[in-house]
């Protein structure tokens, strides 16, 4: 059976798997979350056997922490199932699941499969648990710095300051049930109480401003902003750490330009793009003010991601389709074994944007070599 048509199997299999589960007691899914996390599942197929396949050893470690990251997506859908299947009765299970996995390994995992990548990058000639021990270091120490509050106390983000503040001011709300306060009767009945100390500590100028940035969070479902917005906080950390793990790769690409396996390049590219989109909706979420509001960028802003890793999924496909072929079995083997003797392969889409944006004669083969430099050697 025809590889890719393989694969599409097992697809169909762990989606229908996904929808039968469904039949289970369940909360309902939205259907943007699960397309997303269906292309994830995809990835992680994809992953599977890239690394399968790849006959460099070291590529194999590359597409093995992919394929961890992406299965996360089995988890998300779980999700779903958390308090009706699993641990049914725990009020607090899916918050605690939500801040450990969906927010916490998830990130995790996505900073070291793209800190690994640029690591083996930068230290070629390090030995494969070198490189691990210091991917590590560097993504376990911003995980540990900005997520060791949630494993000495679960309950961490009903502790943090904003929640206790808008608690005080929600019990000094309680009594104008069926009115509208202003934020000047809120303020004012606030400095008459002593059940709300940490409001009280702060000059009366103080007091109001910190009563008018809680105000909005006072209607509905506007408080679970502020139980949230730390762990959407941390997501924008790790996702920033992804960023500068990427622009490193592309720095050192860009200055020493060594050989690179095929499609990697893209692959690290559109991921720059997806973790921007995941910043830009942990940020949306942190300075949104309406639950309701918020939910709806979700939506959008889950089909853009969703967009994004199914181009993903492409450079994935290619890549797994170009190692397995002839040629790309060659290319792949001779970058090992004399990468100074491999002139740069490049794929339809770099003949596109040498065609439309470059002179070809400059280009030497190679897409950031700079051609004075090479003229000069050529001379010499």
């Amino acid at each position: 059976m025809n590889l890719f048509k393989k694969i599409t199997l097992i697809w169909i299999s762990v989606l229908g798997v996904f929808g039968l589960s469904l039949f289970m007691p369940h909360d309902n899914p939205k259907i943007v979350s699960f397309v997303s996390y269906s292309v994830q599942a995809l990835l992680l197929i994809l992953s599977f056997y890239v690394m399968r396949r790849d006959r460099i050893s070291k590529n194999k470690f590359i597409f093995l922490n992919f394929l961890l990251f992406f299965s996360v997506s089995i988890l998300f859908h779980a999700y779903y199932f958390i308090g009706t299947v699993f641990f049914v009765g725990e009020q607090m299970a899916p918050l605690y699941y939500f801040q450990y996995v969906s927010a916490g390994l998830y990130f995790f995992l996505l900073a070291f499969a793209i800190g690994y990548l640029s690591i083996d990058l930068l230290f070629r000639d390090f030995k494969t648990f070198q490189k691990y021990l210091l991917t590590l270091a560097i993504v376990g120490g911003f995980f540990a710095y900005y997520y060791h509050p949630y494993f000495s106390n679960p309950n961490y983000l009903y502790t943090t300051s904003d929640v206790r503040e808008w608690k005080e001011l929600d019990a000094v709300n309680s009594p104008f049930v069926g009115q509208t306060p202003t934020v000047w009767n809120l303020a004012a009945a606030v400095s008459k109480t002593k059940e709300a100390p940490l409001l009280n500590r702060l000059t009366d100028e103080e007091r109001l401003q910190r009563v008018t940035e809680l105000y909005p969070y006072l209607s509905l479902l506007n408080y679970k902003i502020l139980v949230l917005k730390p762990v959407y906080l941390n997501a924008v950390y790790m996702c920033v750490l992804c960023v500068g793990f990427i622009l490193l790769f592309f720095g050192y690409q860009y200055k020493k330009d060594p050989p690179q396996g095929a499609y990697i390049e893209k692959m690290m590219f559109l991921f720059l793009i997806f973790c921007t989109l995941e910043i830009f909706h942990a940020w949306s979420f942190i300075k949104a003010i309406e639950w309701q509001s918020f939910s709806s960028f979700v939506v959008v802003g889950q089909y853009l991601s969703g967009f994004v890793l199914a181009l993903i999924a492409i450079f994935f496909a290619l890549r797994l389709r170009f190692i397995t072929s002839a040629k790309g079995d060659f290319y792949e083997t001779e970058i090992m074994e004399s990468p100074n003797a491999v002139t740069r392969w490049r794929d339809a889409l770099d003949n596109i944007v040498i065609e439309k944006f470059f002179n070809r004669k400059h280009l030497l083969g190679r897409l950031f070599v700079d051609p004075n430099s090479v003229k000069s050697k050529a001379n010499t």
